[in-house]
């Protein structure tokens, strides 16, 4: 029994290893400069959706997205006393970011 448990700890192991690495090459977006985009889009109201008060915005469980065009990341959204979510969608591979309306 204890034989089987290593070999499975090394499994596991051996996997957990060869996902974070597949991800060494990848580039990923900070998480947090994310969120500060979209407060700033949500809130302005020439280029963005004009929101009068956004209050908190939590994106991506606080995990770094990797950016990859048509790859999406949800964000939950305190806004006008509300708890909304918007879905931010990768538009290319270098990182621009489309922010769909809150719903």
């Amino acid at each position: 029994m204890g034989a089987a448990v290593v070999v499975t700890l090394a499994v596991v192991g051996i996997g957990a290893w060869a996902w974070s690495r597949s991800d060494v090459n990848s580039t990923r977006l900070d998480v947090r400069q994310a969120e500060a985009g979209v407060a700033q889009i949500l809130s302005d109201p020439i280029n963005g959706y004009g929101a009068n008060r956004v209050v908190a915005v939590a994106c991506n469980d606080g995990q770094n997205p990797v950016v990859r065009a048509g790859a999406t990341f949800t964000c939950a959204v305190e806004m006008n006393d509300t708890l909304r979510r918007v879905i931010v969608e990768f538009t290319d591979d270098t990182g621009t970011y489309a922010v769909d309306g809150p719903r």
